[in-house]
């Protein structure tokens, strides 16, 4: 029956993601700790390192890679790569950069850096179009801002029948609202 056959999918999706587990316990014969198999303590950048260079291991039945789980204790994120997992392992990282103005901590001193400008009210970013000068405190946002000169519209509205396109996100989000007004009036 089909209610059978879903039990055994799920039950062997289980068994993929504790099979390193089991087959660790096999190979070395060896009884795990209660919470698995210990964490690599990510604060130390030896075993960090040693963490982030192995590569996940592929889902057999799919030919497709397992997601990597956070071997931070307590953490159950699961990342597709070790470059998502190398920036989500900054989360847990020791707020070692505090801001003398606020007493905001940072785990990395450009965020602090980045931070700053807030206070300074430091705007070194400037639009260079004629007439325009406006100028930012961050890259990111005169790369958005510049949109605006050139009418590059990358926002397409998501309703089927409408194929309106926007220079700015929120405006997109407020013409959205237009499709479900007339829906709710209807």
């Amino acid at each position: 029956s089909v209610q059978k056959r879903g039990k055994q999918e799920f039950s062997q999706e289980i068994v993929v993601e504790n099979s390193q587990l089991e087959y660790s316990k096999h190979v070395t014969g060896k009884k795990l700790p209660p919470g698995g198999m210990p964490s690599p303590d990510v604060s130390d950048p030896k075993q960090f390192s040693e963490f982030a260079r192995k590569k996940p291991t592929k889902n057999k039945k799919y030919d497709a890679p397992e997601r990597i789980v956070c071997p931070q204790s307590g953490c159950t994120k699961k990342l597709r790569n070790r470059a998502s997992l190398r920036k989500h392992l900054l989360v847990h990282a020791p707020r070692d950069h505090v801001c003398a103005e606020c007493g905001k901590a940072f785990s990395e001193k450009a965020k602090l850096k980045r931070h700053f400008l807030v206070h300074t009210g430091e705007r070194p970013f400037r639009c260079t179009f004629e007439g325009c000068g406006k100028r930012f405190s961050l890259d990111y946002n005169l790369r958005t801002h510049v949109h605006i000169h050139t009418g590059e519209k990358r926002f397409v509205c998501l309703f089927e029948s409408c194929h309106k396109r926007f220079v700015q996100s929120n405006n997109m989000k407020v013409h959205i609202l237009t499709h479900t007004k007339t829906n709710n009036n209807q």
